[in-house]
């Protein structure tokens, strides 16, 4: 038997010889501890270095190129905003002083009572004013100040035009309001003071207190009145009253009677008045009578005294 042990790997080889002639080799495995001790010196080594050295972010320069490019872009773009600003206030300051856009013609529709000369008074403006400097917001809002107009509308025609458009409010019913006589309209809305000079003659009304709540009959009456469904025309009324006790009161000029139609279910009233007043005229009896009531499904009759 013989036994050979090799330097350099560690490793060991042991050869039996037998009378049989058979060999076997065993091979030790080197040292595991070793190795594990190198091994370990290295990462320990790596970790140390990677805890010792301080950490230092990376720049790109194409982020740098980016942002530059970024901030060049939006300067760009705010000189561009800002030329394109000022030269639309030049371009607008040129246009509000060219003489192509002065006025030379203003057109106004809708007057009936007014005059042009008082509505172009309103609404002050004067032919050479720039067109597109006038304000239309402000011309109408001056225009509706006065009593009698209702609405206005106003607009450009370019090159040097103006359209006035109204709509006066219409005068129903004359009123004592405050020591003076006023105008008023189909609704009891005060319009203006009587002008000696520009006077129309309208029935009167009046209004108890607490019955302004019931302003909406002396325009549903007129309606009425205009379509024919009444007796008499609106021409033939000398006043008219809206009462807590009659309802509407109605005085005719021409036949001096005096006709009164309750507030609840008024046009059903009406309707029986009108019956009993055919009935009269076609007896001629008519000129005996003096008041009329119709009111709660009834209708009175009395005589003049």
């Amino acid at each position: 038997m013989s036994v050979r042990v090799g330097g350099i790997s560690g490793g060991i080889a042991i050869s039996k010889k037998r009378k049989n002639a058979y060999t076997a080799t065993v091979s030790a495995k080197p040292g595991a501890a070793r190795d594990w001790r190198l091994g370990g010196n290295r990462n320990r080594a790596l970790a140390a270095s990677r805890f010792s050295q301080p950490h230092v972010p990376k720049v790109s320069l194409g982020s740098v190129g980016g942002f530059f490019a970024r901030i060049m872009t939006m300067g760009f773009a705010a000189v561009v905003i800002l030329a394109v600003s000022v030269g639309l206030l030049a371009g607008y300051r040129w246009l509000t002083t060219v003489n192509y856009f002065d006025l030379t013609h203003v057109e106004i529709a809708g007057v009936n009572r007014l005059s042009q000369d008082h509505v172009r008074a309103l609404s002050e403006i004067a032919l050479g004013d720039n067109l597109l400097s006038l304000d239309m917001e402000q011309i109408r809002q001056a225009l509706t100040r006065d009593p009698w107009i209702e609405t206005a509308t106003v607009k450009r025609v370019l090159p040097g035009s103006l359209s006035i458009q109204v709509v006066e409010r219409v005068p129903a019913y004359l009123v004592h309001y405050e020591g003076g006589l006023y105008y008023c309209d189909e609704s009891g809305r005060l319009i203006d003071k009587v002008a000696p000079d520009a006077f129309v003659s309208l029935p009167q009304i009046e209004v108890e207190a607490g019955m302004e709540k019931r302003l909406a009959l002396l325009a549903e009456l007129k309606k009425t009145v205009g379509e024919n469904h009444a007796p008499f025309k609106f021409s033939q009324v000398g006043w008219i009253r809206l009462s807590w006790g009659r309802g509407l009161e109605v005085q005719l000029m021409d036949s001096d009677i005096l006709l009164c139609i309750g507030s609840e279910n008024w046009m059903q009233n009406l309707k029986r008045l009108n019956l009993v007043l055919a009935d009269l005229r076609r007896r001629g009896e008519l000129e005996k009578v003096g008041v009329v009531t119709a009111q709660d499904d009834k209708v009175w009759v009395e005589k003049k005294s």
